[in-house]
């Protein structure tokens, strides 16, 4: 057995759609008309083909032998198949020439001229009628197949008798009408115009015989003064059928009704048969043009109209005004004779360009459609203002081919009522992953994400792969961007595909759709990737319903958000995400839950749901601020009301003081809101996101609050009601670092304000948060205000070390007032007596600080200590407990 030719085939990149198809056209045509055998993948970014086939068996193949798929769309008005017009205004069917005049440009009504010479160049039409929409002209390379003596367009013309002879008979009528009613108008303006005409060209003639008669002669012989009268007559002729035209013109409106009612008919007519029409193809067609049926549309019988497009080929074939169907012929007969079926001369060079990328000046001036956003032309596209587009006609063909190759596996995914009927690996849109993403921007075709492959396989396996190959998260196949990028990260594609390259449908160069390389991901096991399962559906509502449309009026800031919440969990999918970047997704939910909040009537306002503590883990990166950054924002979103003898259930959680919840308690809670559907005005919600210093003295004065309306024991004995999760607690040293580095405080209020959503009870259960690091020095301050600001006993050796009982200092709001007004030593006065009352006996009794420092230790109280902590605090700071008092002591802090 020989060794097979593996055809490096350099041209065909995969980050291309256009010459992504077209290596997949290649494979096809080659396995299924040559080569069975034959195989492809990707590797060092083209496309590699192996066959047992030399090079030049294989492009003499595709030069002598390719028989072309019948490609034809005979629903589309622009196929070639209608002629709107009377037959002789048909197009030659050359490329690059695709006018449309109109009635009155073909007669010439539109020059304004006075001579023929110098109206030459007035027989261009007018701007408002050049390229007039909805002219639907037959296509003459239709006939020129259907005549052709060639085998290899056998096919082809079977498929072309079909659809002929399918085309229902009232759309051929009315098809009719509407051309009797362009004729119609074209006699009425001869005959209006014919009068004018004959006197123009009586007067000519008149002119050219008194030219003749006059020549030789002599100035102010009658025969030149007989010839200045008749160029006077030819003159007046000309102007008197300049005004008839002017006239003509100036009706064109009322003279076009006809044409319009009968145009409007035909689109009626034809659009309500489309559906039967299609049906009818797919079963008369078979085999050989029911891939591309499939590709173009599917039939929906729960749809009104009967069926849907795909994304790949716009509206049925159509990309605008764009027709592919029509411009497969057109470059089909640039590559061959059609009539014959022999490759042009140039058909080789231009293979080869396609398939090597090798430059060439064999392409030619025509629009590729969205496949290929590079060679779409437009405004700043050339060295000049504006480029054209070109293409090389092989291109053009083998995409064709390779897009029915592509959806030969096409199935129906997703829910019942989907918009769309999906191809592939595609999805909705995400406005996310690429730079020019913007959350301004909708995508209404969607994405295509098209599967990447390093060891070769056959075409049939290849079409096995796609359609098998669905893509899968949770129990369900996706339907979003954002739960494909989900599965790329958790091998939740078939075996085989290394990684998806991602094609967005956009609106670029005008209203053009264009599919924009959207970057790749590679497909690999990736950690924590279960916690996206957590918020994935939360994510998407949030997403569908951040869409700008006509009926949805979102505020440009939940847009914003929304755009960044996917590009967040793009990040920690795109790769093994570092805990920066899962703690970056963790920060924007937060800010995306508080932007929902303040959104208005927006139905997906729902506060952020449970959270596992593998959050905890895949956030924490390991160094020393990091950990006391995450370990600050864990004591301040843990907290609860001190929990009852059984400790079974948490209580009160501080997250009711963050955002309005009804039943906070609940597994699932919601926003609170008014009558008018915005955020209540809830006495509990304090902390409004100002920053980490005026919310937290927020929060402690609410719970100082919420003691006088508590129960009779907290009456007795009044504690400050913050109880830290087990494990949560902060150190004392990591809040005296806090206390000196205040350019943290925006971080960790937007970190707790995520952490908040944790499942706490599952988190006390767990040991998922780490140990301090933190090895700084204690505040005294700090130690003696916490003193008198606890949720329990504080735990008191006396003078021999023995552990005496607890003692328990009343809670007074008085210091927070004080510490919060800036007023340092008025604060210290009332804890030292507070403290002193209850036995303990603090070593220093006055100090000093700034304003700002007061008031980031009334600040600090919002973070919660262990008894451990409480107990080595009481130990620093107060004498023994049984010690007598010694000369007062002034501590200054800075």
């Amino acid at each position: 057995m020989s060794k097979p030719n593996l055809h490096e085939l350099s041209g065909l990149k995969p980050d291309a759609l256009a010459t992504y198809l077209t290596a997949l056209g290649i494979l096809r045509l080659v396995a299924e008309q040559k080569d069975v055998t034959a195989r492809g993948f990707w590797r060092d970014e083209h496309f590699v083909l192996v066959t047992d086939l030399d090079w030049d068996s294989v492009e003499r193949f595709l030069l002598e032998e390719y028989k072309p798929t019948p490609i034809l769309a005979p629903w589309n008005l622009e196929s070639g198949f209608f002629s709107l017009k009377p037959t002789e205004s048909n197009e030659t069917g050359a490329p690059g020439q695709n006018e449309t005049p109109s009635d009155l440009e073909e007669l010439n009504i539109g020059e304004t001229g006075v001579d023929t010479e110098l109206a030459a160049h007035d027989s261009e039409p007018d701007d408002e009628d050049a390229g007039e929409e909805d002219e639907a002209l037959g296509d003459p390379l239709i006939e020129t197949i259907r005549r052709s003596t060639a085998l290899r367009f056998a096919r082809f013309q079977r498929t072309i008798e079909i659809a002929l002879r399918s085309i229902p008979a009232e759309v051929r009528q009315a098809e009719i009408e509407t051309q009797r009613a362009h004729q119609k108008m074209r006699d009425e303006l001869a005959q209006a115009l014919a009068e004018a005409e004959q006197e123009v060209n009586k007067a000519r003639a008149d002119v050219d015989a008194k030219k003749a008669a006059a020549k030789g002669t002599r100035k102010g012989d009658p025969s030149q003064e007989a010839l200045a009268r008749a160029r006077t007559h030819l003159k007046q002729a000309k102007q008197a059928l300049k005004q008839k035209k002017a006239e003509l013109k100036h009706k064109e409106k009322e003279l076009k009704v006809p044409i319009e009612d009968a145009k409007k008919r035909f689109k009626e007519i034809q659009s309500a048969t489309k559906a039967r029409l299609i049906a009818d193809l797919r079963v008369r067609w078979g085999d050989e043009g029911q891939q591309w049926v499939d590709a173009a549309v599917a039939l929906d019988e729960r749809q009104k109209k009967g069926f849907e497009f795909t994304a790949l080929f716009g509206s049925g074939g159509n990309d605008g005004r764009m027709e592919f169907t029509r411009n497969f012929r057109r470059h089909l007969n640039a590559l061959f004779d059609l009539n014959t079926g022999s490759p042009m001369d140039n058909a080789a060079d231009r293979l080869r360009a396609a398939v090597f990328g090798t430059h060439t000046n064999l392409l030619v001036n025509e629009a590729v459609g969205q496949f290929y956003p590079g060679r779409a032309g437009g405004s700043n596209m050339a060295a000049g203002f504006s480029g054209n587009a070109f293409v090389n006609p092989w291109e053009f063909v083998l995409m064709l081919e390779g897009a029915v190759a592509l959806v030969a596996g096409m199935t129906r995914r997703g829910e019942v009522g989907r918009a769309r009927v999906s191809s592939p690996f595609w999805v909705e849109a995400a406005t996310a992953g690429f730079a020019s993403a913007s959350e301004l921007e909708g995508s209404p075709r969607g994405e295509q994400w098209l599967p990447l492959w390093s060891s070769p396989v056959r075409y049939n396996e290849l079409v096995e792969l796609i359609r098998e190959g669905r893509a899968q998260v949770r129990r369900g196949n996706v339907t979003r961007a954002g739960d494909l990028v989900r599965a790329t990260a958790r091998l939740g594609l078939a075996r085989g595909i290394e990684s998806l390259q991602r094609f967005a449908y956009l609106e670029r160069n005008g209203q053009s759709n264009l599919a924009v390389s959207a970057g790749r991901f590679r497909v690999a096991s990736r950690s924590n990737q279960l916690l996206l399962e957590e918020v994935a559906p939360w994510i998407d509502r949030l997403v569908w319903h951040a869409r700008p449309t006509k009926d949805n009026n979102v505020p440009l800031s939940l847009g914003s958000v929304a755009k960044r919440l996917q590009e967040a969990m793009f990040a920690v999918c795109r790769h093994d995400a570092t805990p920066a970047e899962w703690r970056d997704l963790l920060v924007t939910l937060g800010e995306a839950e508080l932007a929902l909040l303040r959104s208005g009537k927006n139905p997906a306002r729902r506060p952020l749901p449970r959270l596992s503590p593998g959050w905890i883990s895949a956030s924490y990166d390991g160094s020393e601020t990091g950990r006391t950054v995450l370990r600050l924002a864990l004591a301040l979103a843990s907290q609860h009301l001190p929990p009852e003898k059984d400790r079974s259930t948490l209580k009160g959680s501080v997250r009711c003081h963050f955002i309005p919840l009804a039943a906070p308690d609940a597994e699932h809670p919601q926003f609170r809101f008014d009558e008018r559907g915005r955020a209540a005005s809830d006495p509990e919600w304090v902390c409004v996101g100002r920053n980490l210093v005026a919310d937290t003295i927020a929060l402690v004065r609410r719970r100082t609050i919420w003691v006088r309306t508590a129960s009779a024991q907290w009456e007795r004995a009044p504690q400050l009601p913050l109880w830290a999760v087990r494990s949560c607690e902060a150190s004392t040293r990591e809040i005296a670092w806090w206390l000196r580095h205040n350019q943290f405080d925006d971080e960790i209020l937007k970190l707790a304000r995520a952490l908040l959503a944790l499942d706490w009870g599952a988190v006390a259960n767990s040991n998922v948060v780490p140990p301090p690091l933190c090895k700084g020095a204690h505040d005294p301050l700090h130690l003696l205000f916490r003193l008198a600001h606890l949720p329990f006993e504080v735990p008191v050796r006396d003078s021999d070390g023995k552990a005496e009982v607890g003692v328990t200092v009343r809670l007074d709001p008085e210091p927070l007032r004080r510490l919060a007004a800036g007023d340092i030593d008025g604060a210290m006065r009332v804890v030292v007596r507070r403290l002193v009352a209850t036995g303990l006996h603090p070593v220093f009794r006055r100090g000093m600080a700034t304003p700002a420092l007061a008031r980031r230790l009334a600040a600090s109280l919002a973070f919660p200590i262990s008894q451990r902590e409480a107990a080595q605090a009481a130990a620093l700071v107060c004498k023994p407990y049984e010690a007598k008092d010694t000369e007062d002591q002034v501590l200054i802090s800075t």
